[in-house]
């Protein structure tokens, strides 16, 4: 169960919400897995083709990075909405001992801070999205391997927008929580 699920409200269309948003974030998250495997297959593939044949597949270098960059993205959310970002809770974890609704109020503005710093990275990033689009920006050397690069911008435009919308969820969750002084 999420961590997100695991901050009910007692309110059902709120709480739904939460539940739909987990399933999603589970699901690109999974498509992420499937990439590290794809890029897996792909390496071993290249390495294969350099020892055997002396033929290299173009465009593993960049195929990888880009793919390195959708993959933090398409997986960060989740990871975000299942607790598991990396962050010290000493602090919160002492408080919450001692003031439950007040720990769940102080890390519902510390949520809070990362809807807004995401909020922030997604306002800096849409424009280099639509100037790579608009562009028809392309990563790789002519005559070898071009690929575009506005795909790997627009995951990261969605992975930043659900990471977002979890901080947000997790934020009005725990302020719920703390005023409501539901319990843990």
């Amino acid at each position: 169960m999420s961590a997100i699920q695991n901050l009910p409200t007692g309110l059902w269309l709120f709480d739904a919400f939460a539940r739909l948003l987990n399933r999603v974030t589970a699901l690109l998250s999974a498509l992420g897995t499937v990439l590290i495997l794809g890029i897996m297959l792909l390496i071993a593939v290249d390495v294969a083709g350099r020892f055997f044949f002396g033929n290299p597949i173009a465009g593993v270098p960049e195929i990888v990075a880009m793919s390195i960059l959708a993959i933090v993205f398409l997986q960060i959310a989740n990871t975000t909405a299942e607790g598991k970002l990396t962050r010290s809770d000493a602090l919160l974890g002492a408080l919450a001992r001692r003031a439950p609704r007040l720990a769940e109020g102080f890390d519902a503005v510390l949520h809070g801070a990362g809807a807004v710093l995401l909020a922030i990275l997604i306002s800096a990033f849409y424009p280099q999205f639509l100037r790579s689009y608009g562009r028809g920006e392309m990563i790789g050397t002519v005559g070898q391997f071009l690929a575009p690069i506005w795909p790997v911008h627009g995951v990261v435009l969605l992975g930043a927008g659900l990471m977002f919308l979890v901080f947000a969820m997790r934020a009005l969750a725990l302020a719920i929580r703390a005023i409501r002084g539901l319990p843990a």
